[in-house]
């Protein structure tokens, strides 16, 4: 009987030290602002600019809080870059 409360303390002393280390992990993720986690996320609007030949899409740096900016940088995009020809806005999330 002794070994299955051991097991039992053990196994929940590791539960809390997972649930601890995720807490942490979070935190880090969030005041590194690069990712957003929970509610306090707001969509964000990227523009992606199809590559030639593999057919995939790269995202540009910039980031937008509303499409019609997106859609603007778009035209702006293809006004400078004759060779631009494929391009869309892809809403992510972002931290407020």
């Amino acid at each position: 009987m002794d070994l299955l409360l051991k097991a039992r303390e053990i196994y929940f002393d590791n539960v809390s030290e997972y649930q601890r280390i995720c807490v942490l992990h979070k935190t880090f993720l969030n005041h590194s602002k690069r990712f957003c986690i929970g509610e306090h996320c707001k969509p964000v609007f990227c523009v992606e600019i199809k590559l030639d030949g593999d057919g995939s899409w790269g995202a540009t740096p910039k980031v937008f809080y509303n499409r019609d900016e997106a859609e603007k940088e778009i035209e702006r995009l293809k006004q400078i870059y004759h060779f631009v020809s494929e391009c869309r806005v892809v809403t992510r999330k972002g931290k407020e």
